[in-house]
């Protein structure tokens, strides 16, 4: 098996396993992709790609620099939170720019992640930014670890330039919600915003714990690449006169106007 199919078919198994226990199967493929977009963790786009044969197909992407420092469970969550956009453009109503509104934020309460633009309780449901935590009796926690105890299901690759998690995801304990609540009811709900938060990172008692996290945390640092500092394409120059700095290249030969003084290179 080669390198490229070892690193893809857990993502469209894991994608299949939630479409099955979370979406009744409802949601069509979509392509795969990883891209290491900055601070964005994945995105969903709709029909981005299309064939010889005029078919159209949505993409899902997912940033592969955070595979090494994030539990399984966490990129689940990921992924699924790009599924439910993808329920939402094939079977509601998206709103334009990104933006993340009531229906979106309904439907991921509806399968166990409750949308907050804080990551934690409390948060805003809606917003252009938006995180989610998990909720403990929710659907997503219950297919979560039935995938997590299939022992053929592993990541196989990561990326060896691993960059720090974004936030530290979370578990919240809550209350039992009844069938049909709305989500306005329940995210600033007095039990809820009381109940018990618990960091992925100290939540080994609710998940198990994948025999491949405990591999890449083990592996020596030499096999993770240090992240090189970007090289500096900008220089600091001052006016002594007055004080004005300007940017620009090294090599910047400028008069300041007011002082008619050259400006001199800091750094």
């Amino acid at each position: 098996m080669s390198p490229t199919h070892e690193l893809y078919t857990p993502l469209i198994n894991a994608f299949n396993h939630f479409n099955k226990t979370l979406f009744g199967g409802d949601l069509p493929p979509v392509i795969f992709t990883l891209q290491r977009k900055k601070n964005v963790m994945g995105f969903f786009a709709a029909k981005r790609w299309g064939n010889v044969r005029g078919e159209l197909c949505s993409e899902i992407s997912i940033n592969p620099s955070y595979f090494a420092n994030c539990r399984l469970i966490e990129i689940f969550q990921t992924l699924v939170h790009e599924m439910v956009h993808a329920w939402q453009y094939h079977f509601g109503h998206p709103s334009e720019g990104h933006y993340h509104n009531r229906e979106w934020a309904q439907k991921m309460m509806d399968i166990g992640l409750m949308p907050s633009d804080t990551g934690e309780p409390g948060g805003a449901i809606v917003g252009r930014n938006m995180s989610d935590f998990i909720m403990k009796q929710g659907l997503f926690m219950k297919a979560a670890e039935a995938l997590l105890k299939d022992e053929t299901f592993t990541l196989q690759w990561v990326d060896r330039l691993a960059l720090p998690k974004l936030y530290e995801p979370v578990i919240v304990d809550n209350p039992a919600l009844g069938a049909n609540r709305q989500v306005e009811q329940c995210a600033h709900h007095p039990d809820l915003l009381s109940a018990d938060v618990i960091p992925i990172t100290d939540s080994a008692q609710l998940t198990s714990e994948p025999t491949q996290d405990a591999a890449f945390s083990s592996m020596p640092e030499s096999f993770f690449l240090p992240e090189v500092a970007k090289r500096q394409t900008r220089s600091k120059h001052v006016c002594p006169g007055c004080d004005t700095k300007i940017y620009g290249k090294s090599s910047l030969n400028v008069i300041c106007g007011d002082c008619e003084l050259p400006f001199i290179r800091e750094g």
